[in-house]
């Protein structure tokens, strides 16, 4: 909801550090409530990391990582990660032990379902402020709200996807338990598949959107009507405190002073908070890959994720995208297995979806997960600094529900 413009914001500036999903939605939202806002990002375009090719879900009855199934699939992440969708063996290593000993704590049936009720919360928010913010700013960003399947593979998966659904239905979800036939009836691209398909889950207000192209467009609108900037090519090096207030950022290039500092930078927004911030989360990459190819004879009109391959394909425009992986890494190498993998996954799923005999646009980013799935939203230590940071893999899905929630805190 847009707030009452606080003529006290009016002259006040305030420098947001990402132009990714989280920083962008973040400079529209204030800038609406009159600041003079600037972003800085150290690419040359707007959406150019993890924001750039996600997989375009917007589901608004999501679910927390952190749970006791995903520490029951541990072993097989580790001993056959070549043949998982999730590839946990990167917590291996020492650096990641305390992130990986925070998140197994909430790994607990009463820590997920707490962690999911917030997300849902939040993201059921997030969807209201999107269609809010649609209907005073018209932006393209191929949107289509034909809704969603899971494709479960076995008569045990359905079972558990019954359960699942009672759950979400009981907090506002559209969940519906189809049978194989109705699948194929409601999206008719999975007509010829060669996976084991069971049953499925619809989800009729799940809708899909251009998580790039909408950066793109945010940041056109942010400078040419809201009255914001945008520095590219700039990185955020050092905040300035002094007194208990940040007076100054040093950047690569020059030193910015504004009247608040918002950090939306994803996986590296953790070396930009002080010390003495109690509210500090500790941040894992999990790396996604996506495939993106023109579309084939019979693309998708419904995004289908298959829940046993733990892969996405939908339609986002004129191309097919195909996305998959959680992969625990800080870096963005991309192991060719991985994408020939994906591309058969897809391919068998959806034969005639995409054209995937051509070479596809290939993407790498780095989720910037917590352990309990809650991005850090409100006041970083000192008076005026915020973060807005660490959304996991739903950046897209929240970002206008953690804007307004940063707004509230802000205007505290």
């Amino acid at each position: 909801m847009l707030n009452h413009l606080n003529s006290n914001n009016h002259h006040k500036e305030a420098i947001v550090i990402g132009a990714g999903i989280v920083g962008l939605t973040t400079a529209c939202r204030l800038a609406e409530e009159g600041y003079s806002v600037t972003v800085l990002e150290k690419k040359s375009a707007p959406a150019e990391g993890t924001s750039k090719a996600n997989a375009g879900q917007l589901i608004y009855n999501i679910s927390a990582m952190s749970s006791p199934s995903f520490l029951r699939s541990l072993p097989k992440m580790l001993l056959k990660p070549a043949l998982s969708g999730v590839i946990a063996t990167g917590l291996i290593h020492p650096s990641k032990w305390s992130w990986a000993l925070s998140f197994t704590q909430q790994c607990t049936s009463k820590a997920w379902r707490q962690n999911t009720l917030e997300l849902i919360k939040m993201a059921h928010r997030s969807r209201d402020a999107l269609n809010e913010f649609r209907s005073r700013h018209e932006i393209e960003f191929n949107w289509r709200h034909d809704g969603k399947i899971y494709a479960h593979e076995t008569e045990k998966d359905l079972a558990a996807a019954k359960q699942f659904a009672e759950f979400q239905r009981a907090n506002g979800g559209t969940h519906t338990v189809i049978t194989k036939e109705e699948c194929f009836e409601r999206e008719s691209a999975l007509i010829g598949t060669t996976r084991k398909i069971a049953g499925g889950t619809y989800l009729s207000d799940a809708a899909i959107g251009d998580c790039r192209l909408f950066c793109k467009n945010l940041a056109e609108l942010l400078t040419s009507k809201l009255g914001g900037k945008i520095i590219y090519d700039v990185a955020a090096k050092n905040m300035l405190v002094n007194k208990g207030n940040v007076v100054g950022i040093e950047t690569s290039t020059e030193t910015l002073r504004a009247d608040i500092f918002i950090v939306c930078a994803g996986l590296v927004s953790n070396r930009l908070l002080p010390k003495q911030f109690t509210g500090r989360k500790p941040i894992a990459g999990v790396k996604g890959i996506s495939l993106t190819y023109p579309c084939g004879s019979h693309p998708p009109n419904l995004s289908v994720t298959d829940a046993a391959g733990k892969f996405v394909v939908a339609r986002l425009g004129e191309k097919v995208r195909v996305a998959g992986y959680a992969i625990f890494s800080d870096n963005l190498d991309v192991n060719q297995m991985h994408i020939d993998l994906l591309a058969t996954k897809a391919k068998s799923l959806m034969p005639n979806a995409a054209r995937f005999e051509e070479q596809p646009d290939v993407w790498t980013g780095l989720r910037p997960q917590t352990p309990d799935d809650l991005p850090m939203i409100g006041k970083a230590g000192v008076e005026n600094l915020f973060v807005n940071a660490g959304h996991g893999s739903n950046g897209w899905i929240l970002a206008f529900g953690a804007a307004e929630q940063l707004l509230e805190k802000i205007n505290e």
